[in-house]
């Protein structure tokens, strides 16, 4: 499951699904409604922006289009191996500002207060225990100007779908594996408003997106799904099902494109935005 040819190989970190192959199929599977999501954000030409969390910078192009020539990034991720394949990304590609990056934790920033306008983190919170992500949301608060912008994307894995496949398997699934940090944070995504209340930032709101593939499916679609697939397979045989679940499982992750093929195929997922302004003072 943990090899370096799995697409969802754990980082130096210890995530999941955070592989750099993984992270740019998934992005490109979605890219309409992921570039919809950072626009909606209200990042503005001109500020200077912390990539908390960034992977292996999927979101940077367009944040620096967003940002322009007067604007600034900084990408901060935990894994090292991230960061260098940021930094790879920064000397092929000319982009719009300046990105700098930095190797660091979510919970106990590196940066000094009020450093920068606006905190975009996407997908990273969902790595972090509740008490982790109250401290990750003071840290945003904490690095961002009086009357700046805290802005969290992030997933809410109860309504993953694989249609035609009965959705009660999914759910059973879930359910065994309640006790994972990263599967109990990729619930959380429809409550993070409440972290951004509780860490005193006003203003807060909240986005939903529903993001559905059906057939046809592109082949990056249908790569990306496919993955989900065998990545949930091998999830199953480690909890305590019911026999008739873990045969499901196993045929699923045997032969993927068995259900991805079915003329009535769906695929759904969701995530919520929240957003939040740090009080002036």
């Amino acid at each position: 499951m943990n090899n370096a040819s799995s697409p969802e190989r754990v980082t130096s970190a210890g995530h999941r699904l955070s592989g750099g192959r993984h992270l740019d199929v998934h992005y490109l599977a979605l890219k309409d409604e992921y570039d919809a999501t950072l626009r909606a954000t209200g990042i503005r030409p001109g500020w200077s922006v912390l990539d908390a969390g960034a992977g292996n910078g999927v979101f940077l192009p367009l944040m620096a289009d967003l940002l322009g020539s007067q604007g600034h990034i900084e990408a901060l991720d935990l894994a090292p191996e991230n960061i260098e394949a940021i930094e790879s990304l920064i000397a092929d590609q000319q982009f719009p500002c300046p990105i700098s990056t930095r190797t660091g934790d979510m919970t106990a920033l590196p940066q000094e207060a009020g450093t920068f306008d606006a905190v975009w983190s996407a997908n990273a919170s969902q790595y972090l225990s509740d008490e982790q992500l109250a401290r990750a949301i003071e840290e945003f608060r904490r690095v961002v100007k009086p009357g700046g912008l805290v802005a969290v994307k992030e997933v809410d894995i109860s309504v993953w779908q694989y249609q035609p496949q009965d959705p009660r398997l999914m759910w059973r699934l879930l359910d065994a594996l309640s006790g994972d940090t990263q599967i109990s944070g990729a619930m959380r995504g429809t409550r993070l408003p409440a972290w951004f209340r509780a860490a005193g930032l006003e203003r807060v709101s909240a986005i939903t997106t529903l993001a559905e593939r059906r057939q046809p499916l592109k082949p990056v679609e249908h790569e990306y799904i496919r993955n989900n697939l065998e990545f949930l397979s091998r999830l199953a045989r480690t909890c305590d099902l019911s026999e008739a679940d873990h045969d499901q499982w196993k045929a699923i992750g045997e032969e993927p494109d068995r259900l991805i093929s079915d003329p009535d195929f769906c695929y759904r997922e969701m995530w919520v935005l929240s957003l939040g302004i740090v009080p002036k003072r």
